[in-house]
């Protein structure tokens, strides 16, 4: 149940071949987390990643969808974010984009790298410590895991950011 002060979000951390999702409940209840994969090939998945959207938002009707926002992507990401988007004008859900010095200035004293803000999401959401990967090798692939973290800073950063007080606008006469 839905205090009137807290908010339900869906935070994606988008990949070329996987998206990466939390769900919300106010800044430290999590109701749901994981990867969805989107491989190529004989392994290939068959259902489209609108559906997958579609999908989530179905079953936990969010209020708000929280996204990175993207400087440069690929032409499949960028598909991705579309189709996130379209789904997210089909349901009415607004869809908020965060910059990555917004999730970085949410992780003072932790936001070093990926990993240090992983290991502070772990401490402050302790449901995501059995996700939590080891330390990357420099010569190792990133873990397919890390993009639940990447997506949990997506919504600690975005409950975060609206709790900063903003200056008031000013007025020109």
């Amino acid at each position: 149940m839905l205090h009137p002060n807290e908010k339900r979000i869906l935070a994606i951390d988008l990949r070329s071949r996987s998206f990466g999702f939390v769900v919300f409940e106010g800044p430290t209840r999590l109701l749901d987390w994981g990867v969805r994969s989107f491989r190529q090939g004989i392994n290939a998945v068959k259902i489209p990643a609108s559906l997958k959207f579609a999908g989530l938002m179905d079953e936990f009707s969010p209020s708000t969808i929280v996204v990175r926002k993207g400087s440069v992507e690929s032409r499949k990401k960028a598909g991705m974010r579309q189709a996130l988007v379209t789904q997210a004008e089909k349901h009415r859900i607004p869809v908020r984009l965060l910059s990555r010095r917004v999730v970085k200035n949410a992780f003072v004293g932790s936001n070093r790298n990926k990993y240090a803000i992983a290991v502070a999401l772990a401490k402050q959401l302790p449901e995501l410590v059995p996700k939590l990967p080891s330390v990357r090798k420099i010569w190792k692939s990133e873990d397919y895991r890390m993009s639940i973290f990447d997506a949990a800073a997506l919504g600690v950063a975005y409950f975060s950011h609206r709790r900063t007080p903003r200056p008031p606008a000013r007025v020109v006469v």
